[in-house]
């Protein structure tokens, strides 16, 4: 067997295909200590559905699991020829990974197992009953005027814009005029100063909070300083949110309705398991505080009644 380098593609789908029920053919070999092609897609379960096929097209992925696997038994190995294997506590450590290999591996089944339903019926209930989760982001369309401060002295800047605004304010029809001869923001060649449908977390911060605090149509803002310099504001409106078409989100609606059905039917099978008061008989953790602290009681946990 040649050593694992890059393990060809292919040849990890064909061994994968032709051998999903094996029990001992060998994966994998590192001197005297053998992976089972059993063992492999074992490891390979563990990866959610939607990923495995984007693993198995990855050699180095492939390469990286089989090494990590090869390593893992080769130190198994070593620490059964100690016998450490037979130490309590690991013995316990076992058991409850045991527990919880075969817990999970039940509750993938028990979901994979849930009855069928009309999941894009369910989609359509939930955007009837919650349409606030639907919305369109509310948005303003303004304009603004920008004279830069990182190229004059700051003081000029706010002068300058100062003046603009204040002959604005004499004329507003003066606003888209300027907006062209005296705005110094690139943008203006396409927008022409103008951003209609301006969302919230689109522009730095004071910016931002100006427009969206503006109501008026047509109202002109105080200068507003950001890194850029100073900006004048022209308020156009505000585009108020409204319910999207189910069809526009009818796929992500689906797939998330899917997600809450099947996520809802596993909880509810771990609750018919769990649902019994849990119980720690008394001195319990005070022991265990002893046993791994000594008489330190006072590092011992407080439960709630």
């Amino acid at each position: 067997m040649k050593p694992l380098k890059a393990v060809p593609i292919l040849l990890v789908a064909f061994f994968y295909i032709t051998n999903l029920n094996a029990d001992d053919t060998v994966f994998a070999r590192q001197g005297d200590v053998v992976l089972t092609q059993e063992e492999m897609d074992a490891a390979f379960s563990r990866i959610p559905e939607i990923h495995r096929l984007a693993f198995i097209r990855s050699g180095e992925r492939v390469n990286q699991l089989v090494q990590s696997l090869l390593r893992s038994k080769q130190v198994a190995k070593d620490a059964t020829a100690h016998g450490f294997d037979d130490d309590k506590l690991v013995l316990a450590r076992l058991q409850l990974a045991e527990d919880k290999e075969l817990a999970d591996a039940w509750l993938q089944k028990i979901v994979a197992d849930a009855p069928k339903v009309d999941y894009e019926a369910l989609a359509y209930e939930r955007y009837l009953a919650e349409p606030e989760n639907y919305l369109t982001p509310e948005m303003v369309d303004v304009s603004h005027i920008l004279i830069k401060s990182d190229s004059r002295p700051e003081q000029e800047a706010f002068r300058m814009a100062q003046e603009l605004r204040e002959e604005i304010l004499a004329d507003p029809a003066l606003f888209d005029e300027y907006v062209m001869e005296h705005s110094e923001d690139p943008a203006k060649a396409v927008n022409r100063g103008r951003y209609p449908q301006m969302q919230k977390g689109q522009m730095v911060r004071p910016f931002e909070e100006a427009a969206f605090a503006m109501n008026t149509p047509g109202s002109i803002s105080e200068l507003v300083q950001t890194s850029y310099g100073f900006h004048i504001i022209r308020f156009n409106g505000r585009i108020e949110p409204t319910v999207i078409p189910f069809e526009q989100i009818k796929p992500e609606a689906v797939l998330q309705a899917e997600q809450n059905y099947l996520d809802n039917y596993r909880r509810s099978y771990l609750l018919k398991l769990t649902h019994e008061p849990i119980e720690l008989p008394e001195g319990a953790v005070d022991a265990m505080v002893k046993r791994h602290f000594g008489e330190n009681l006072e590092l011992a946990p407080e439960f709630p009644e």
